[in-house]
């Protein structure tokens, strides 16, 4: 786990909010002279408060606005490939079957209907745990030319990061003398990706899955826009991770050429 995504997860909800609660709880049966004691209530209504907000639509949106600040410039290239870039796998704990995840499918999907048909096409993922079977960039090769008959040229199998997919990719680009390509990722996502891979020397046309536009699905409109819910956190996980990660990566230095 990089350590961007290790600090995301302490900071934001619903953890932070439910350790405030427990200490919290903890503080109610100190003595009532610790001055600790006083701060029970007080930090129990600001967890609670901040857990429920951050679980309504409207604070995701929001929160999703932010990202969508991030989105490069698209710069006026010629791409000559596509690199399509993984996002996670299903797997089966008890038969050890492996397959991609919804937003690695969708992505997939998205890059065989909207890239342009001419252009070769790098796929990028490898393993992230070492009990995984096969590369995440398999996974994602087989689906394009089994599933939407488009022939993948490159398969990057090490890379376990954005970061590593950004220099490993740009590694075998630079190497079939690519200068330009079309990146497709989640919107959200697209921010860190790009610059990752201008870094690496590697020119973008930005070729996002969805936009900012799906920030609030229509069923969470008016006052549900207050109202907590699962999928509203969830949102809310995704994107204030991306801020976190977009700082974290904009001063550390890219990972050298990663093998498997």
């Amino acid at each position: 786990m990089e350590l961007h995504t290790a600090l995301a997860i302490l900071i934001m909800p619903p953890f932070a909010p439910l350790v405030g609660l427990l200490m919290a709880f903890v503080f109610w049966f100190f003595p009532a002279t610790n001055p600790l004691a006083k701060l029970s209530l007080p930090l129990a209504i600001l967890c609670f408060l901040t857990l429920w907000i951050c679980a309504t639509p409207a604070f995701s949106g929001w929160l999703g606005q932010r990202v969508a600040k991030l989105q490069p410039p698209v710069p006026e290239i010629e791409p000559t490939a596509v690199v399509v870039l993984g996002g996670g796998r299903y797997r089966d704990a008890v038969s050890g079957a492996e397959r991609l995840s919804a937003a690695s499918l969708e992505r997939v999907a998205w890059a065989a209907a909207q890239a342009p048909k001419d252009l070769p096409i790098l796929v990028s993922g490898g393993r992230v745990y070492s009990d995984e079977k096969v590369p995440e960039a398999q996974l994602m090769a087989d689906a394009l030319e089994n599933l939407f008959q488009r022939p993948v040229s490159w398969r990057e199998n090490c890379s376990r990061t954005t970061a590593e997919n950004a220099t490993n990719s740009a590694a075998l680009l630079h190497d079939a003398g690519v200068e330009g390509v079309v990146l497709v990722t989640h919107w959200w996502h697209m921010p860190r990706a790009a610059e990752s891979f201008a870094r690496a020397g590697i020119q973008v046309q930005p070729l996002p899955v969805g936009s900012p536009g799906e920030l609030v699905p229509r069923a969470e409109s008016g006052l549900l826009r207050w109202l907590p819910s699962a999928a509203a956190l969830l949102r809310s996980q995704v994107y204030w991770r991306e801020l976190v990660a977009d700082q974290w990566y904009r001063w550390r230095p890219l990972p050298v050429r990663r093998s498997c």
